[in-house]
């Protein structure tokens, strides 16, 4: 939606500009600061609410006064927006260049409003400063010691750049949406986000750190809901599946390397890289704790690898990765044999792709049996063999159309994740301040190039599908060129 130029992303964009303004300056108390409003919505000419009362005491005090008496004047503020507080706000929005001056209280002049409280506060600074004769020890509250309002301090500014940010990605998220019902639902579950993050700010000012933070993890985790609800993957959510994936493999790791060391097999340098895989594993737990969701990740990712190298250091095949693995080529089995009765309809000749099935299914019966005598690198070594033959039975069946449709399918969703990270990526970088405009760009052509590829494999055309899929990739891979 957009207001006077401004979309609700850049609005989000500015209000973070200014966040990041006012926490770098030192506290004022509310009792010092102009009037604080807050402002989920444009206000116009016959709106009714408490934003409105607010807006009305805010330009009566800056000396645009809504009437001389009666409703709307200095001391009768009224919540309703009518004609007297358009033509007021007229008059502030042309002394404040704020265009079109229309009357309309909009993002725009919402983002005006703000740079003008930034203003105020930095000359209660300023004269703070001038009329300063004596360093003036710090205020201490009764039982509270500075450090821990530091701290409590800190933290809010820290969630709420967080929330800033996580709802700008969240109003992107739901820009792509397609389905006006699921639009109009999270619409209306970010408007509540920002009344929490609004709410935090509100705390923030008022120096209420500890309410400032509680408000501003709420507004988090409502904007964190609807990006997710929306499509997006947030990088919690993220890190959170990367150490549970990362903490199962050490589990699994360690459970090799003890039934290594039971069968006196040789175990290389695996107990060292085990210890250290562990070290890094709750270094990525000590960053999720901190909402340091990407440098959880790479932690867990680097932990990860040394926990596959030390896996390939033990000279030992264990009873379950042999069993996953037999389970693993089975489901492949049955797939096949789905493949070969889809082309023995479609009138090919299947004879050689069941006898290589029949082939690979004995070799599966073989390496259960091995599994029950403990015989486990036989076990792998049939369940291998059994793997070989799935795959010769398949390129048998010459032209089947159902091998199309799962490389199609395969292709499709990988493309759509290649098209997330891409996005994820766009947007780290534009809120490290780069241009990413071309980057968006091509990412929609992309987009729309995906969205044909559903259509083609819908329509049962999996090499269109493929083809679109091609070129999405291509234009993804441009995206990230503008990195």
């Amino acid at each position: 939606m957009k207001s006077f130029g401004f979309t609700q992303s850049t609005h989000y964009f500015i209000g973070l500009v200014i966040l990041s303004t006012l926490l770098a300056i030192p506290s004022v108390s509310a009792a010092q600061t102009a009037n604080e409003c807050s402002f989920s919505r444009t206000l116009e000419d016959g709106v009714d609410g408490e934003d409105v009362r607010c807006l009305q005491k805010y330009l009566n005090d800056n000396g645009f006064v809504i009437a001389e008496s009666g409703p709307g004047a200095v001391g009768h503020e009224t919540n309703l927006f009518r004609t007297l507080t358009k033509e007021a706000v007229v008059k502030w929005q042309k002394a404040k260049n704020v265009n079109p001056a229309s009357g309309v209280f909009g993002p725009q002049s919402q983002a005006a409003y703000l740079l003008d409280l930034i203003a105020k506060i930095e000359g209660k600074k300023a004269d703070t400063v001038a009329v300063a004769t004596a360093p003036t020890p710090a205020p201490q509250v009764a039982g509270i010691s500075t450090s821990a309002i530091d701290e409590n301090k800190n933290k809010g500014e820290s969630i709420l750049k967080d929330a800033f940010k996580m709802m700008r990605d969240a109003e992107k998220q739901v820009d792509d949406l397609d389905d006006e019902s699921k639009l109009a639902k999270l619409n209306k579950n970010l408007t509540d986000a920002r009344i929490d993050l609004y709410d935090a700010l509100e705390s923030f000012f008022d120096e209420d750190y500890k309410n400032a933070y509680a408000s501003g993890q709420d507004a988090l985790d409502a904007a964190s809901k609807v990006f997710e609800k929306a499509g997006g993957e947030t990088y919690e959510s993220k890190a959170d599946d990367v150490l549970s994936d990362v903490t199962d493999l050490l589990e699994d790791v360690q459970g090799l390397y003890s039934d290594a060391k039971d069968n006196k097999a040789d175990v290389g340098d695996s107990k060292k890289m085990i210890s250290e895989a562990e070290d890094l594993l709750n270094d990525a737990q000590d960053e999720f704790d901190k909402r340091g969701y990407k440098q959880a990740i790479s932690d867990a990712l680097d932990a990860e690898e040394i926990l596959n190298d030390a896996k390939d250091e033990i000279d030992f095949v264990g009873e379950k990765d042999v069993e996953g693995y037999i389970e693993e080529v089975r489901n492949e089995l049955d797939d096949a044999e789905d493949e070969i009765n889809d082309a023995d309809d479609d009138g090919e000749d299947v004879d050689d792709a069941w006898d290589l099935f029949k082939d690979a299914e004995k070799k599966l019966n073989k390496a259960d049996l091995a599994i029950d005598d403990e015989e486990y690198l036989d076990a792998q070594n049939y369940a291998e063999d059994a793997q070989d033959l799935i795959d010769e039975a398949l390129d048998s069946i010459s032209g089947s159309s159902s091998g199309d449709e799962k490389k199609a399918k395969k292709a499709v969703a990988n493309a759509w994740d290649d098209y997330d990270d891409a996005k994820n990526d766009i947007s780290d970088a534009e809120d490290d301040g780069d241009n990413m405009d071309d980057a968006w760009d091509l990412l929609k052509d992309a987009k729309k190039k995906l969205n044909k590829a559903d259509d083609s494999y819908d329509d049962e055309e999996y090499q269109d599908a493929l083809d679109y899929v091609d070129d999405a990739e291509d234009l993804i891979d441009e995206a990230l060129d503008e990195l």
